[in-house]
């Protein structure tokens, strides 16, 4: 199925016509891809194919070749539709690699087989500690906070500390200890994970979208962890976007993207986040201060508009590398 978006040339945005092979994201509880599309879909021609198929029979569909072929993963048919034949294509290839944990060997077999250009990858450290023989490849496209939805909304503060999202032991086990230590305290509140699926699927009262950014919004302080892959996940740029304090721990990632621990953020271990938690709840002033320098670094340099024009600047480069 091809939808066409209109596109409205206006000065400055480029002309590219990139092929975006993905599912239809709309409907799902998860929305960074669709949230990031929709900006695209301002500033290039986007065209949007999301049924399986042939790369061959997919291009004769269209009235126009693409620049560039962009694929939003392969490996989850909940992202991509099953397509064949990339390799038998010139058009520049990338392709969003999301669970970079799973699968790897098959992952890197069929980026290599079928001539994928460039990998876009929310994980820079695991990527090239994981996918060596993709180094060249990879380009780093870090997590975004779309600000329509992950924003200030002006709530009362009403919850002390707050955790929300999977609590998987093996995953996890940090945001695991932080749960069975706060959970006794009061004014902490614990949501769990609705689950990676459709709105229409979700349960009653469980926060996804707005009411989940405005739960955020309502906390004075956001606690949650990197992982056991240290990745940094999309909940460092949702929370500061909520204007939430953030206590989470810090990398060699988090530092070059600008989150600077005592400024923008708090980093924690296992070992000093209830004292942390104690010491910012109760010292509203630094607590304020910490959090208004995350919300303006997350609307500076994080949004989904940020991340749409930073993924056409890298194919710009990528067509052009390849003319």
């Amino acid at each position: 199925m091809i939808r066409r978006h209109q596109y409205q040339k206006t000065p400055g945005d480029c002309k590219l016509t990139i092929l975006c092979i993905t599912r239809d994201r709309s409907q799902q509880m998860e929305k960074s891809s669709y949230y990031l599309m929709e900006e695209l879909k301002k500033h290039c021609n986007l065209v949007m194919w999301t049924e399986n198929g042939h790369i061959q029979r997919i291009l004769s569909h269209l009235s126009i070749t693409p620049d560039f072929i962009l694929m939003n993963d392969f490996l989850d048919p909940r992202l991509c539709p099953s397509i064949h034949g990339l390799n038998s294509v010139d058009i520049p290839k990338g392709m969003i690699y999301h669970d970079i944990s799973y699968e790897l060997e098959i992952r890197k077999r069929y980026a290599i087989t079928e001539r994928i250009d460039c990998v876009f990858t929310h994980y820079r450290d695991a990527f090239l500690k994981w996918y060596p023989e993709l180094s060249e490849r990879m380009i780093w496209l870090p997590h975004h906070a779309n600000p329509d939805v992950y924003k200030d909304y002006h709530l009362p503060k009403t919850i002390n500390w707050l955790i929300m999202g999977a609590l998987l032991p093996h995953i996890y086990p940090l945001r695991v200890i932080m749960l069975n230590t706060m959970k006794n305290y009061p004014g902490f509140v614990h949501h769990g994970h609705p689950g990676y699926t459709t709105v229409q699927n979700i349960a009653n009262g469980t926060l996804i979208g707005e009411e989940y950014a405005k739960e955020i919004n309502r906390s004075k302080i956001f606690l949650t962890c990197n992982s056991v892959y240290e990745y940094t996940l999309m909940k460092y740029f949702e929370v500061m976007a909520c204007k939430s304090l953030l206590l989470a721990p810090e990398s060699k990632e988090t530092a070059d993207l600008g989150m600077i621990n005592g400024v923008h953020f708090v980093a924690v271990d296992r070992y000093d986040f209830l004292e942390k938690a104690q010491y910012y709840l109760a010292n509203d002033e630094e607590r304020e201060h910490i959090i208004n320098n995350g919300y303006q670094l997350v609307m500076a340099a994080h949004t989904t508009q940020m991340r749409a024009l930073e993924l056409i600047s890298h194919i710009e480069k990528m067509i052009k590398k390849n003319v």
